[in-house]
């Protein structure tokens, strides 16, 4: 039996091959004659016409998570679905039909076969958040970036225009604080412009995106100037001597020196500031001593100090083994004495700086609370912010300067006992 089976099986392969080859090319031939309907999804990305009608309500729109997309279902034959993508189809979404101020119906047709295809009916839509729209200008703040070439300064920067207009969302636009074009000045000897794109920038100085704004200008043009500068010494004149026992170590300057800024031919002429002897009278001296002196009157002319260099130059004459050193003491550390009968005498502050001198461990080794100052009250009149001198106890090895501070006056007919009391917690004193 087994053996038969065998013989059927092989008997006539060729031709049985042959069968099943022209059974397959009958079945292909069967199939392009019938050409079967087929249905396959599509997705196209959606169009949004007519957006000035939002616009002219002052309003603005996102896309809902950002899907600008939709997907249908086509049915046709499958010679024809087989030719089509996305690119076929349209799908439009008419703000005109925006429903419930979220969702826009989308409108999908074919570009190709129009006749030979059937799309879904199901309703597509676009979903989206309207934001109120909002205009605001702001004033553009030029500036530079970079490491100027030695002895050169800014000297003036300046932008065209020199105000914007943003427009977009409010939520967005209500975060600008400030609008900045920025030149970089690396490497560049000679005035120039460069055209920068503004940016702008929250009160926390991060940079607020403007891919939802609209700029009144792309670019801004900044203007760049220079001057050369140069370092100078700042030099101290004296005038008189000192008194006999006192022995001079050095008068130092803080700053030392200071950058000054105008034309080369003027800044050659210039070798050092010089404060006139007349500030520093030795004479007057009893140790060492330190002031502050503004050095404006003293700058040549045609020159000037940098952007940014501080005026004030403190001046510091040490004895001879002295260092100089400050102390903040509280308004409890000043005793108000002979205060005039019938007013009230405070601090205006509760804290205040002193000058202090002596050998570096005789500073090293000072204790602030041993430091005890009093004012002479006696020729103060009622008012306040009257400048007085706070004078201090002597305190071994160590010299203390003394200090212009405030205190307000105020008449005080019923100052008495009570007022003691005050005098001693707050470094308040009224006339007993």
């Amino acid at each position: 039996m087994k053996q038969k089976i065998i013989r059927a099986l092989t008997k006539d392969v060729g031709l049985k091959i042959l069968a099943i080859i022209f059974s397959f090319l009958l079945w292909l031939i069967v199939v392009n004659i019938d050409d079967p309907t087929q249905t396959r999804t599509f997705t196209s990305v959606v169009t949004v016409t007519n957006e000035s009608v939002l616009k002219d309500a002052g309003k603005l729109y996102e896309v809902k998570d950002g899907v600008n997309t939709v997907s249908f279902r086509v049915t046709a034959k499958r010679s024809i679905i087989e030719k089509l993508s996305p690119s076929d189809f349209s799908a439009v979404a008419d703000m005109n039909n925006l429903e419930n101020e979220e969702r826009i119906p989308v409108t999908i047709t074919a570009k190709s076969y129009a006749s030979h295809i059937t799309i879904s009916s199901k309703q597509n839509y676009l979903y989206v958040v309207l934001e109120d729209e909002t205009t605001q200008r702001f004033v553009i703040n030029a500036q530079t970036t970079g490491a100027l070439e030695s002895g050169l300064a800014v000297e003036t920067v300046t932008c065209s225009p020199t105000v914007i207009t943003v427009k977009g969302p409010e939520a967005v636009v209500s975060t600008i604080e400030s609008v900045v074009a920025t030149a970089n000045v690396t490497g560049v000897t000679s005035n120039f412009t460069e055209s920068v794109i503004p940016k702008l920038y929250n009160s926390s100085g991060e940079e607020v995106e403007s891919e939802d704004l609209s700029l009144s200008v792309s670019t801004v043009d900044v203007s760049v100037g220079f001057s050369h500068t140069k370092t100078v010494d700042i030099v101290v004149k004296t005038s008189g001597a000192l008194a006999e026992g006192l022995t001079l170590g050095s008068i130092k300057t803080d700053p030392a020196s200071v950058m000054i800024t105008g034309e080369a031919s003027d800044l050659n002429d210039v070798t050092s500031i010089t404060i006139p002897d007349t500030v520093i009278n030795l004479s007057d001296l009893s140790g060492s001593f330190t002031t502050t002196v503004d050095i404006t009157p003293y700058i040549p002319e045609n020159v000037t100090l940098t952007d940014g260099s501080n005026t004030k130059v403190t001046i510091y004459v040490l004895m001879e083994s002295e260092s100089a050193s400050t102390a903040d003491l509280s308004g409890s550390n000043v005793e108000l004495r002979n205060i005039p009968e019938g007013i009230g005498v405070s601090l205006a502050t509760t804290e205040f700086t002193v000058n202090v001198f002596g050998t570096e461990a005789a500073l090293a080794a000072l204790d602030v609370s041993q430091i005890k100052g009093y004012i002479d009250c006696s020729s103060l009149t009622v008012g306040e912010g009257q400048n007085a001198v706070v004078q201090f106890e002597a305190i071994d090895g160590i010299t203390i300067q003394n200090t212009l501070v405030t205190v307000d006056v105020i008449q005080d007919e019923t100052a008495g006992a009570s007022s003691d009391e005050t005098a001693e917690s707050s470094g308040e004193t009224s006339a007993d």
